[in-house]
C-alpha cells in the first residue's frame, strides 16, 4: 500500500495521461477523494468505480489495450522499410511492456490534499482546454459544488453576458463584441443551425467563476434557459466587429 501523497508535478503527469474528454471525471474524482472519510458508502464505490475506469483509458494500465496495440506495434516494425521509424516504433513497444503504473492509485489519491487555490487554478485552466462542457454537466456540477472561485473582478451589481451558441451552453462572455465573433464564426460552420445570439442578465453571485486567460473575458454559468434573451439581427448589426479577442486586447492598449 503506497499512501505516499501525489504532489502537484504528479497531477501535471496525470492530466497529462488523460484525454480531454475524460479530464472532468478525472477533476470530480479528484474532489471526491478528499472527503473519501465522509463519503457515503454509495459515493466510496463511485470513487473507486471512477478510478478503475479512468485507468482503463490507458493502454499503459489496460493489459488487453496494451496487448492489443503491442501487435498492432509489432506489424509496423515489420513492415516499415525505414529504420528510424522502426526505432521509434521499437521504442514505443519496450515502453509499454515494461510500464504497468496505473494512472491514478486509490490509496495514495485519498492520502493527498490540494489546497484551494491550486485546485481552483487547475479546474480553470483544464476548463479552457475542453472544446465541449455540457455533454459532461454532471461533473461539472459536482466540481463547481465543491470549490469557491475568485470572482472579485466581476461589477457587484447586475451585468449582462452574452453568449454564441445553444442556451445549454455554459460558457458565456462579458463583452458583447467577443460574443459577436464567436456567432460570425459559428455562421460559418456546419454547425450554424445551433448558432443564436444569446444575452442574460446575471449578478455575481450567478456566477460560477470568471477568467479572462485567452482573452474572452469568460464567464461560467449554468443559466436558466426560461430567462434566456435573443439578440436581434438588427441589434447584432451595430455591435463593433473584431477581428479575434485578443486583437480587441490589442486595440484597447491591454496586450
Amino acid at each position: 500500500m503506497n499512501t505516499n501523497p501525489y504532489t502537484t508535478e504528479d497531477l501535471e503527469r496525470i492530466l497529462s495521461r488523460v484525454t480531454n474528454s475524460n479530464i472532468p471525471k478525472l477533476l470530480e474524482v479528484i474532489l471526491l477523494s478528499r472527503e473519501f472519510e465522509n463519503l457515503l458508502d454509495d459515493d466510496k464505490r463511485r470513487l473507486s468505480s471512477n478510478i478503475f475506469s479512468i485507468n482503463k483509458l490507458d493502454p499503459n494500465y489496460d493489459i488487453s489495450a496494451r496487448n492489443k496495440i503491442i501487435s498492432a506495434l509489432k506489424v509496423k516494425v515489420k513492415n516499415e522499410d525505414r529504420q528510424l521509424a522502426r526505432a521509434v516504433f521499437q521504442n514505443r513497444i519496450n515502453e509499454l511492456e515494461q510500464s504497468k503504473e496505473p494512472i491514478l492509485d486509490f490509496d495514495r489519491l485519498i492520502s493527498t490534499k490540494f489546497s484551494e487555490r491550486y485546485l481552483e487554478e487547475t479546474i480553470k485552466y483544464e476548463w479552457g482546454k475542453i472544446d465541449s462542457h455540457f455533454e459532461h454537466i454532471n461533473e461539472w456540477t459536482y466540481i463547481f459544488s465543491n470549490i469557491s472561485f475568485y470572482k472579485g473582478d466581476l461589477p457587484e451589481d447586475n451585468f449582462d453576458i452574452f453568449r454564441a451558441g445553444t442556451k445549454e451552453g455554459l460558457s458565456w462572455t462579458t463583452e458583447i463584441s467577443i460574443a459577436k465573433w464567436f456567432y460570425t464564426k459559428n455562421q460559418a460552420s456546419d454547425q450554424s443551425q445551433y448558432n443564436y445570439f444569446l444575452k442574460l442578465n446575471v449578478s455575481k453571485s450567478d456566477v460560477l467563476f470568471y477568467q479572462n486567460h485567452r482573452n474572452e473575458n469568460e464567464v461560467i454559468h449554468i443559466p436558466n434557459p426560461d430567462k434566456i434573451d435573443y439578440v436581434s439581427e438588427e441589434e447584432i448589426k451595430e455591435i463593433p466587429t473584431i477581428n479575434s479577442p485578443r486583437n480587441k486586447r490589442i486595440a484597447k492598449g491591454e496586450l
